[in-house]
C-alpha cells in the first residue's frame, strides 16, 4: 500500500452522529496516515484505488462483506477485499472502534502496509461497562494534569482507541472518614461543589479560593466533558464526599463557609442540578452513600433530596451508588427518581485479586450482632458483608446495573500488563447478570491525605526515565486491559504491535515477563489478606508482618482476628484457600485440605518468578535491550520477580512457623529459618534494583505503611530475621522433643502433593428452575465419596456441603428444592482425593484466570 499516492476514506453523511465521535475517529485516522507520509482524502463517494469504506446499519457497505456481523451494541468489524477495507460498526461507538483500530495499526506497525493485521476482524463487547477512573486527591500533584488540556486530549483519545466506553473523574476522594479526622489537611475538591461554582440562593464558598480559579475549574470540567463526548465516551463524575467537619479541621488548607444543618441538603441538591446543567455531557454521577461520604447511614431524606436534583436535569443521568453500606431502601430511593440506577461494589476488597469473583468473604466481614455506631449502622452493621464484594446484589431479577470497581490497593507504582488476566476479567465482569468493571488507574491515591510531592506522579528519580505525561508509563496496561475486557479473544497482534514498535527484538521477552510478573501481586493479595483496607495493606511495598507475633501490629492489628502474625492472616477467599495456620492444624490432625494451601501458592509464585527471570535473560541478549521502554518494563519485571520469590519463601516459612508455634518442637526452627533467609535475600535484591531508580519516599498517605519504597522497608524485614534466629537461644524451646503427632505432620509437609484442579468429571445443568432440586453428578476415579460445596450467589450467606452418594455411574448429590427456591443463582464445586492427591473441580487452571467454581443461572 505504501506505493499508493493516497487512501480514500469513504464517509457517508448518513453516518455522522450528534456527538461528532465518528468525525473525530476519521480525523484521527487521517492524522495517523499523515504521520506515515500517506495522504488521506475523505469523500462521500466511492472511488477507484485504495479505500477505507465506513459502514453501519445506517449506511450499508457497497459490496457484501462475507462475514456474519453481530447485532450487539458497540460491535465492530474490519473486512478486506483487495484494495477495499470496510470498517463497520453496529452503532457509532462500534464504528469508532473499527476506525481507531485502523489508526492504531498505522501508528504502531513498521510494515509498509499501514493496515497489516488480522482480517477479517469481528469483535463484540464481553463487558457492557468498561470504565477507567482518574482520582483527584492532591492539590500539589493533581492540579498539573487537571489543567493540562493537551494531556486530556491525548488521554481520552487513548481510552477511546483501547475500547473503553466510560471515563470517570473522581472528586472528594481525599480521605476515608470525614468526622474528627486529624489527618485532614489538603481539602481541595474534597467537598467539590464550591470549588466549581457559586450556587444562587446560598452563601457557600471557599474562603481562600478566588472566583477566577473557581470558574476556571468549572471550565476545565466542561472541557473534559466535551472532549470525552467527542470521542464517544460516557462521562461519569464521582462526587465521593458530601460533607466533612467544615468547622473542625484546623490544619485544612482551605475553608468552606456557609454550610449549615438547615441548608446542607438543599444546597447539595441545587449544586448537583446546576452542575448537570453546566456540563451537559455528564452521563452519570457516582455517590458514596455510606458514612465516609459525610452522611450518616439511614439518613435517607438527604439522598431523596439530592436525587431529585439529579432528576431535574431533564435527561437520563445514571445514579451510581458505591456498594459499601448500600441497602435496598437506597436503591429504591434512586429508582423512584426515575433515573437509571447502578450499584458499584468493590471487586475484591480495596485491592486486586485473581480475575474471578471471590467465592467467600473474610469471616470478619459478616455482620456483627451490634453495629459499630449509629452512623455506621449499615456498613459496620447489618450490611457489612457488602463492604468488599457484591454481597447480596446479584438477585436474578434485579433491575439495576452492578458495576465492579477495582480499588487501588494492590499495585500502584509498578507496570501491569497481563493479557491472560485481562481476558479473565473480561469474562467475569458480567458474572451472574453484572454489567461491567471500572479500574482506579495506576497511581490512584498518590499524594492522598495531604502527602503530595510536586512531580512525584512521574515515579522515577533517575534522570531521563520519566514519561511525557504520568499515565504514559502505563500505555501498555491501558491497551491490554481495555482491548481484552472488550473482547477476551482479541488477537495477540493487537498488543504485540505496540510492543514490537517500542521494544524491537525483545518485544516477546517483555510480553512474557510482564504477563507473568503482573500475576504476582494479585495472587499474593488474594491469599494473604491482613487488611481489606488499602490504607493499611499495600502488598507492592509490603509492610512486614512477622512469622512470630511482633512486627506489623500497627498496620494490621485492627483488621485481623486472633494472633497478629503472617500465618494467621486471613485469605480473601476462605472457601478455596487455607491460611498457614489452618494448614498446620490440618497437618497435625493428619488430614488433607480440600482447599489450596500456602505451599500451592508458593509453587505458583516460583513459577511466575522463574518465567520472569528467563524473560530477563532473553531480553538482555537482544539488540534493543537498551531502549528506554524496554528498561522501564524489565526493571519492574525484575522487582515483581523478586516479590514472587519473597512471598513464596514467606509462605513456606509460615507453614513451618505455625507448626513450631503449635508444637514448640525445636527441629522446626531451622526449616523455618531457611525459608525466612531466602525471603529476606529476595527483598534485598529488590532493594538493590529499585534504590537508585525509585524515590525513597513514595507517598500514598501519611502513615509509614502508606509511604516509602522497597529499600526503606528492608531494615524492618532484616530485623525480623534477627528475631527469628534468636529463637534458637530461648530457654526451653530447643529442648522440646518432636512428638508422634508433630512427626507425622512434618512428614506430611515434606511429602505433600499439590492441590490439583480438574475441570472434568462433573455434570450439572447450566440453569435451573427455583423450587426444584438441582442434581450434580461426578464420574471419575476417587479415593472416597466426593463432596459437593454449594451456595447461592449471595456473599451474605455461608457455603454448605454434602457428601455425594453412589449412583449408577459414579456419584451424585441433589441441592434441595427448598434451597433453590430463592432470589439467587447457584454456584458450586466438587472436592475429592484421588490416590492421596487433593482435587478441586473445576478449580483454578494453570494460568489462574478462570472461575474456579460452576455457576447455574436461575430461569
Amino acid at each position: 500500500m505504501s506505493s499508493a499516492p493516497h487512501i480514500t476514506i469513504v464517509f457517508s453523511s448518513a453516518l455522522k452522529d450528534s456527538a461528532g465521535a465518528i468525525e473525530w475517529a476519521v480525523d484521527d485516522l487521517v492524522r495517523a496516515l499523515e504521520q506515515r507520509d500517506i495522504a488521506a482524502v475523505v469523500s462521500e463517494a466511492p472511488c477507484s484505488g485504495l479505500a477505507v469504506e465506513l459502514s453501519s446499519p445506517a449506511s450499508a457497505p457497497s459490496a457484501p462483506l462475507g462475514v456474519d456481523l453481530p447485532s450487539d451494541a458497540e460491535a465492530m468489524a474490519l473486512v478486506r477485499h483487495g484494495d477495499r477495507i470496510t470498517a463497520w460498526g453496529s452503532d457509532s461507538r462500534g464504528l469508532v472502534y473499527a476506525i481507531t483500530e485502523l489508526a492504531d495499526r498505522a501508528r504502531t506497525t513498521t510494515d509498509a502496509d499501514p493496515f497489516i493485521g488480522t482480517f477479517p476482524l469481528v469483535e463484540k463487547p464481553s463487558s457492557r461497562i468498561r470504565s477507567m477512573s482518574r482520582l483527584f486527591c492532591s492539590e500539589e500533584e493533581d492540579k498539573v494534569w487537571f489543567y493540562d488540556k493537551q494531556q486530556w486530549r491525548e488521554y481520552l483519545s487513548m481510552l477511546a482507541s483501547n475500547r473503553f466506553n466510560r471515563f470517570s473523574l473522581a472528586l472528594g476522594f481525599g480521605y476515608n472518614y470525614p468526622y474528627h479526622n486529624p489527618w485532614i489537611t489538603d481539602v481541595y475538591f474534597y467537598f467539590p461543589y464550591p470549588y466549581l461554582m457559586d450556587v444562587a440562593g446560598y452563601k457557600v464558598d471557599v474562603k481562600e479560593l478566588s472566583a477566577e480559579e473557581r470558574d476556571h475549574n468549572l471550565e476545565m470540567l466542561r472541557f473534559i466533558g466535551r472532549e470525552a463526548a467527542r470521542r464517544g465516551l460516557e462521562f461519569q463524575l464521582a462526587l465521593w464526599t458530601q460533607r466533612y467537619d467544615f468547622d473542625d479541621v484546623p490544619r485544612a488548607n482551605y475553608t468552606v463557609r456557609g454550610v449549615t444543618e438547615d441548608n446542607f441538603a438543599p444546597y447539595c441538591r441545587d449544586a448537583v442540578a446546576r452542575l448537570l446543567n453546566e456540563v451537559p455531557e455528564i452521563t452519570g454521577l457516582t455517590f458514596r452513600v455510606h458514612v465516609e461520604g459525610g452522611v450518616a447511614e439511614g439518613e435517607y431524606g438527604f439522598w431523596e433530596e439530592v436525587f431529585s436534583g439529579v432528576a431535574s436535569a431533564g435527561r437520563p443521568i445514571e445514579i451510581d451508588m458505591h456498594g459499601k453500606g448500600l441497602d435496598f431502601t437506597m436503591i429504591d430511593i434512586a429508582r423512584k427518581s426515575g433515573m437509571p440506577v447502578a450499584a458499584s461494589p468493590k471487586y475484591i476488597a480495596e485491592h486486586m485479586g485473581l480475575p474471578y469473583h471471590q467465592s467467600a468473604i473474610r469471616n470478619k466481614e459478616y455482620p456483627p450482632e451490634i453495629a459499630k455506631s449509629e452512623r455506621e449502622q449499615l456498613s459496620e452493621g447489618s450490611r457489612k458483608f457488602l463492604r468488599y464484594s457484591y454481597g447480596d446484589l446479584l438477585k436474578k431479577d434485579k433491575d439495576f446495573k452492578v458495576i465492579y470497581r477495582i480499588w487501588p490497593g494492590t499495585q500502584r507504582v509498578l507496570l501491569w500488563g497481563d493479557p491472560v488476566f485481562a481476558a479473565g476479567y473480561g469474562r467475569s465482569a458480567m458474572y451472574a447478570g453484572s454489567d461491567g468493571v471500572e479500574w482506579c488507574e495506576p497511581q490512584s491515591f498518590k499524594g492522598r491525605m495531604g502527602t503530595g510531592v510536586p512531580g512525584q506522579r512521574f515515579s522515577y528519580q533517575k534522570q531521563g526515565w520519566a514519561t511525557k505525561q504520568d499515565w504514559r508509563k502505563y500505555d501498555y496496561l491501558y491497551r491490554v486491559w481495555g482491548r481484552l475486557i472488550y473482547n477476551p479473544e482479541a488477537p495477540r497482534q493487537s498488543w504485540m504491535r505496540w510492543l514490537e514498535k517500542e521494544c524491537g527484538d525483545v518485544a516477546e521477552a517483555c510480553e512474557i515477563g510482564l504477563s507473568l510478573g503482573s500475576r504476582v501481586l494479585p495472587l499474593v493479595t488474594l491469599v494473604h489478606g491482613p487488611s481489606v483496607s488499602n490504607n493499611h495493606y499495600w502488598p507492592e511495598i509490603y509492610t512486614n508482618l512477622g512469622l512470630i507475633e511482633g512486627s506489623g501490629k500497627r498496620a494490621y492489628g485492627f483488621d485481623m482476628e486472633g494472633p497478629i502474625r503472617f500465618g494467621n492472616a486471613p485469605t480473601f477467599d476462605s472457601e478455596l484457600f487455607a491460611t498457614a495456620r489452618e494448614y498446620a492444624e490440618l497437618l497435625l490432625e493428619g488430614k488433607h485440605s480440600h482447599r489450596y494451601t500456602p505451599l500451592d501458592v508458593a509453587d505458583w509464585l516460583d513459577e511466575m518468578a522463574q518465567g520472569c527471570e528467563e524473560a530477563l535473560v532473553t531480553a538482555r541478549n537482544g539488540r534493543d535491550y537498551g531502549r528506554m521502554e524496554v528498561q522501564r518494563i524489565l526493571v519492574d519485571v525484575e522487582i515483581l520477580a523478586g516479590l514472587a520469590r519473597h512471598f513464596a519463601e514467606k509462605f513456606r516459612a509460615a507453614c513451618w512457623a505455625e507448626l513450631l508455634i503449635a508444637s514448640r518442637a525445636s527441629e522446626l526452627i531451622e526449616p523455618m529459618l531457611d525459608h525466612a533467609r531466602r525471603s529476606v535475600d529476595a527483598w534485598r535484591r529488590i532493594a538493590a534494583v529499585s534504590r537508585d531508580l525509585y524515590p525513597d519516599d513514595m507517598t500514598y498517605g501519611p502513615q509509614p505503611w502508606l509511604r516509602g519504597s522497597w529499600h526503606t522497608r528492608l531494615p524492618e524485614i532484616e530485623a525480623e530475621l534477627l528475631d527469628l534466629e534468636a529463637l534458637r537461644n530461648i530457654g526451653g524451646t530447643e529442648s522440646v522433643p518432636t512428638d508422634d503427632r508433630t512427626r507425622t505432620a512434618i512428614e506430611l509437609l515434606k511429602c505433600r502433593r499439590p492441590t490439583r484442579a480438574d475441570g472434568s468429571g462433573v455434570t450439572a445443568p447450566t440453569s435451573f428452575v427455583g423450587g426444584q432440586p438441582f442434581r450434580v453428578s461426578f464420574t471419575g476415579e476417587t479415593d472416597a465419596a466426593p463432596v459437593l460445596h454449594y451456595r447461592h450467589v449471595n456473599q451474605a450467606e455461608r457455603w454448605k456441603s454434602m457428601e455425594m452418594t453412589k449412583a449408577a455411574h459414579g456419584y451424585a448429590a441433589e441441592i434441595p428444592a427448598d434451597y433453590t427456591q430463592s432470589d439467587y443463582h447457584l454456584q458450586f464445586f466438587v472436592s475429592l482425593t484421588c490416590k492421596g492427591e487433593a482435587i478441586i473441580t473445576p478449580g483454578l487452571e494453570e494460568d489462574l484466570a478462570n472461575e474456579p467454581y460452576f455457576t447455574a443461572l436461575q430461569n
